[in-house]
């Protein structure tokens, strides 16, 4: 496990297992050695198993309920987790599971009170600290989001999360030099930290667009893209800073394959129709003003 060699773990854990069938600790880091694989049906089944001789384990209830995370069933997580937590309150592990669980359940308010919690006991927690800090940011309260962000960097001077979510703290606040030296920063780890990581490229595109500051973002919008080419909102930046520039025909090509990389994104069938009409197609303008329409209808549906 130490040496990231998950499959060997796995084989060494089952051995260990077939040995002593009820060796509680084996079983335990199995499971661990499962989840650490991405192998999150096995290790659903292994602790399941656990948990049906000892039921009441708190390391069984929170692998569970992060094996249901991990599979995005954020219901089932939170109602392992609610248990786990009426039988001990003050285990830190299973309130910042449960601040992260409520966080992508979008139930932000709560999500700040586990995490809080959490942190309490574990200060220099790095994960807690970031979905605190993402809490904070979703709730529009950008200071306190600061504040945190800039905890995580201190934790963490590498952190190239910390430094793109700082920088869209800084845009929110409207301290535009600040947001720029912080994505560029992100930008800078990220190079040897997570090279796939395009988020920095792509907020610092969407920031300058959106200052009419076109000639500058379009480096960044195409970085984004040469990055994630399979990302529709990389895809439409990079089509949207192009037709700024006029480039009508190259910011067609782009926003089209926005639209279809995901096909619940409705801005790009938008500025597609706008393009369209500009150079007088105007079937093809009212077929995406249609599309788009549809999408926002959609959308405006499943929100109520």
């Amino acid at each position: 496990m130490a040496q990231k060699d998950y499959p060997g773990a796995i084989r060494e854990f089952r051995s260990a297992l077939y040995a002593c069938p009820h060796d509680q600790n084996a079983t335990i880091e199995l499971t661990r050695a499962y989840l650490a694989a991405r192998q999150f049906k096995d290790a659903e089944q292994t602790v399941s198993q656990f948990l049906a001789n000892d039921p009441h384990s708190e390391d069984g209830q929170f692998l569970l309920a992060y094996c249901y995370f991990m599979e995005e069933r954020f219901p089932e997580a939170g109602k392992i987790l609610q248990n786990l937590l009426a039988q001990n309150n003050k285990n830190p592990e299973a309130h910042k599971l449960m601040g992260l669980t409520l966080f992508f359940y979008k139930e932000y308010a709560m999500a700040e009170g586990e995490l809080v919690t959490s942190l309490r006991d574990r200060p220099h927690d790095q994960e807690a600290l970031y979905y605190l800090g993402r809490v904070y940011y979703t709730q529009n309260s950008f200071r306190p989001a600061l504040g945190i962000f800039r905890r995580l960097i201190e934790e963490n001077p590498r952190s190239f999360k910390g430094y793109d979510n700082l920088g869209l703290c800084y845009e929110a606040l409207a301290e535009t030099d600040d947001a720029i030296a912080a994505f560029k920063k992100a930008q800078m780890l990220a190079r040897t930290e997570d090279p796939s990581y395009d988020w920095p490229y792509a907020n610092m595109a969407e920031m300058l667009i959106k200052l009419n500051r076109v000639d500058e973002a379009l480096p960044y919008a195409q970085e984004a893209a040469r990055i994630d080419p399979k990302s529709a909102r990389d895809q439409f930046l990079l089509g949207k800073a192009l037709s700024r520039q006029r480039d009508i025909r190259a910011s067609i090509e782009h926003l089209r394959r926005a639209g279809q990389l995901d096909l619940n994104y409705p801005e790009p069938h938008y500025l597609l129709g706008q393009l369209y009409r500009k150079v007088g197609r105007s079937a093809e303008a009212d077929h995406e003003f249609a599309i788009f329409e549809d999408i926002r209808r959609k959308i405006q549906g499943k929100k109520n």
